[in-house]
């Protein structure tokens, strides 16, 4: 319990062994100072998985070069791929399997293309299978597990673009997704959420309840604000 990791937007990881009373950068010697997500093997506290490019919707953002992979507890990492994938928003690592990962990808802010959406592999890292595809200006940005039942899983997709002179923070193809087969097929779940261009959004289930989901979001005409589900997603208050 005293040691942990903390990724920052424009910092690097760092990693504690003595509860927060000293840190250690532990990746200023790789391809990307921005950072979106530092997720753990539930099964080997060694095997750290880092997410580059920041998970943040402002105007200007750093951006990564794919996912890391440590074996070592931080002490190195090996560049698992995505490279293209410029911002990640989550990792979600299945605890039944560590071979298995799934990657929200955002894709860059500023244009069309690369590799975006939800990836998924089943050796490790070794490759990647793209499991949730929206399209070539939306990636995903939120990828979370059931507590109770890893089959379900949930995901969010954003769509944004940031110009030269302004930021489109929101679009039609923004929406939330669930999976109950382990992430090979999704469908949408936006019964009862705003029927408006939607921006960038936080989901989570709850531990205590795998019942309630609940997600903040941004909406156009201030449909924004907290929604909470009490069917696994199936409908949204």
């Amino acid at each position: 319990t005293k040691e942990f990791y903390v990724g920052v937007a424009s910092g690097g990881v760092w990693k504690t062994t003595n509860n927060g009373t000293t840190w250690k950068p532990i990746f200023d010697k790789y391809g990307s100072y921005s950072i979106g997500i530092v997720e753990m093997d539930p099964n080997n506290s060694n095997v750290i998985w880092v997410g580059t490019g920041e998970n943040n919707h402002q105007r200007a953002l750093g951006y990564g070069d794919g996912v890391y992979k440590s074996l070592d507890g931080g002490k190195s990492f090996k560049n698992m791929g995505l490279k293209e994938s410029r911002q990640i928003g989550g990792i979600v690592i299945d605890p039944r399997n560590s071979n298995i990962v799934f990657v929200a990808a955002e894709g860059s802010a500023w244009g069309p293309g690369e590799e975006r959406g939800l990836y998924k592999t089943t050796n490790g890292g070794e490759t990647w299978n793209k499991v949730l595809e929206i399209s070539e200006n939306t990636g995903v940005n939120n990828v979370i597990i059931d507590p109770c039942n890893p089959d379900i899983m949930y995901a969010t997709s954003e769509q944004r673009r940031r110009t030269s002179f302004t930021k489109i923070g929101g679009g039609p193809e923004s929406a939330v997704y669930k999976s109950t087969d382990g992430g090979e097929n999704w469908r949408k779940i936006m019964e009862g959420l705003p029927k408006v261009d939607i921006g960038g959004m936080g989901i989570d289930v709850s531990p205590v309840n795998s019942n309630l989901v609940y997600l903040i979001m941004e909406a156009a005409e201030d449909n924004g604000g907290f929604y909470r589900s009490t069917d696994k997603g199936e409908s949204w208050n």
